[in-house]
């Protein structure tokens, strides 16, 4: 029985709201940072969405060794939440073609129990988000269906408790790496270079590999795209290249080949259209200025509508994506696209998103992508910490968890601006696997209080249950069915938007703060629905 209180979650938000100044947007910008290069305070935050901080190593009993430079990877967590970026671990990496450990503790139930409990004991104790496995090279046979079973282990363990889990792939060829690894990963960094000495990492392999794993079935969505801040065969960074006298407008120099602002751009538009983000090894190759290659990824990102303070805001959210929340869970999805939902949502859990851009006042259409097996509920919308209740929904039996719907509502945002948003449990029993923000125009408007009025009035009974008085001033009282228990009471003005919500079984709803005029009052019971007409004086 959860015994949250929306006091708590109000203030909760808030800190969420204030800890955070980035919208995690569908696109994912994923970039790694190394123990053993670059500074904390140069990584540009903002064009960034996950850091990866590398590398941990296991021991061949299921262990860690310790981490190198510890207190790089504190400053690391604390300076990228500060700035709304979720930090992982990155766990293993090329360690001189030495994976030894890693098929020794899959191998062993007991060593990888210890492995499971070590790297969640270490994302507590630095106040990580998540995982992200990088031992590259499992073998076929055997050793596939280890690497299976442990990143199922590790899966179920990190999304008990909200915990990201991803994993570095080889760019082609990855056939050890099952396709049952799809399901239990919130998304896979598609290694797409190093393809030999020369040309390692062209367009054109960066199109076959993303085409190989979705081909395979890893949905777009989970599909991230590498790229490299280096060059081969010499390895000098991009950086150092561009000091010895390289483009930053070409793909080659001195024998080098590397990527180049046109190629990274190009890259960054294939994983819009055909992947769900891009990666980078890794952040101090690059340089702070001009020819930066993160600014051109984030050019890009902006251009097609993915950015942090998108415009109109933030279009499509994953649910999972949020800032803060209480009580929820993330878990394995199948719907369309697969990835993740948001799951076991009970009366008054909470997800909030923060710094979401309204860029004008108005009506905005809200879309929720949900479902529930067998008892519906309803949520609610509010901006900052519940202060700015939006607008109320009643989610529909779907007849599986897995089985889903979308659902709308309009909501009116009186004062354009940047909001934390939450959304509630005013009632569980319903998983969300995306919600989408999308400015309604005005003649969209119109057609809708148009076609939403007929539909509400021809609902009505015939012989509708008595509400009284009528015409109300502060407190309309409710009989026959409308005052029986397990239904959903909603009130619309004539315009069809939705103005009060309450649970069915109580024998009066206080209408004191709604302005007078024609208001709808209907019950809803699984398949009934009752309608009346009352009028606020």
């Amino acid at each position: 029985m959860k015994t949250t209180k929306w006091i708590k979650a109000c203030l909760l938000l808030a800190a969420g709201a204030f800890m955070s100044v980035q919208t995690f947007a569908q696109f994912k910008v994923v970039g790694y940072m190394p123990s053993w290069s670059g500074s904390v305070s140069a990584i540009q935050y903002s064009k960034l969405t996950h850091i990866n901080y590398a590398f941990a190593l296991p021991t061949y009993t299921g262990g860690l060794q310790p981490i190198e430079n510890p207190s790089k990877l504190s400053s690391l967590v604390s300076s990228g939440h500060a700035n709304g970026v979720k930090v992982l671990i990155a766990v293993g990496g090329w360690n001189n073609g030495d994976d030894g450990a890693f098929e020794a503790l899959a191998a062993n139930a007991t060593y990888r129990t210890n492995f499971v409990n070590a790297l969640v004991g270490f994302v507590n104790q630095y106040g990580l988000d998540g995982v992200d496995m990088d031992w590259e090279y499992p073998n076929d046979g055997a050793s596939a269906n280890n690497y299976l079973t442990l990143m199922t282990q590790l899966s179920n363990a990190l999304h008990a408790q909200g915990k990201l889990l991803t994993a570095a792939v080889v760019g082609t060829g990855g056939s050890s790496i099952l396709n049952g690894v799809f399901n239990v990963v919130d998304f896979l960094n598609l290694m797409a270079y190093d393809y030999n000495n020369y040309e390692h990492s062209t367009y054109s392999y960066a199109s076959q590999s993303l085409a190989y794993w979705t081909g395979r079935g890893l949905p777009k969505s989970k599909a991230v795209l590498g790229v490299p801040f280096y060059a081969r065969p010499s390895w000098n960074s991009y950086a150092t290249l561009l000091n010895q006298g390289a483009s930053p407008n070409s793909d080659y120099f001195g024998g080098d080949y590397y990527n180049g602002i046109p190629t990274i751009k190009s890259k960054t538009n294939l994983a819009f259209d055909n992947g769900g983000g891009i990666m980078m090894w890794e952040l101090s190759q690059d340089v702070n200025n001009g020819n930066s290659l993160l600014s051109a990824i984030y050019q890009v990102k902006q251009e097609r509508g993915g950015g942090n303070n998108p415009n109109p805001p933030a279009g499509l959210i994953q649910a999972e994506n949020y800032t803060s929340m209480s009580g929820v869970q993330v878990e394995a999805c199948t719907d369309t696209d697969g990835g993740s939902n948001v799951g076991y949502i009970e009366s008054t859990d909470w997800m909030a998103y923060s710094n979401i851009n309204f860029p004008t006042s108005g009506t905005y259409k809200v879309e929720y992508r949900v479902a529930s097996q067998s008892t519906g509920g309803q949520l609610s919308l509010d901006l900052n910490s519940g202060s700015i209740v939006l607008g109320y929904l009643n989610v529909p039996v779907t007849g599986g968890w897995q089985t889903w719907t979308t659902i709308s509502h309009n909501v009116n945002v009186a004062t354009a601006g940047t909001y934390s948003v939450g959304i509630y449990a005013q009632s569980g029993g319903w998983n969300i696997n995306w919600f989408r923000i999308t400015k309604v125009s005005a003649a969209a408007k119109t057609v809708a209080a148009t076609s939403v009025k007929p539909v509400l009035e021809n609902q009505a009974a015939e012989k509708a249950p008595l509400l009284f008085p009528n015409p109300v001033a502060t407190s309309l009282n409710l009989k026959g069915d409308f005052n029986q228990p397990g239904g959903i009471i909603t009130i619309y003005d004539l315009n069809g938007k939705q103005v009060l919500n309450a649970k069915g079984g109580v024998s009066n709803i206080s209408v004191d703060a709604l302005p007078s005029g024609t208001y709808l009052l209907v019950y809803t019971k699984g398949e009934k629905k009752v309608t009346q007409k009352f009028v606020k004086r």
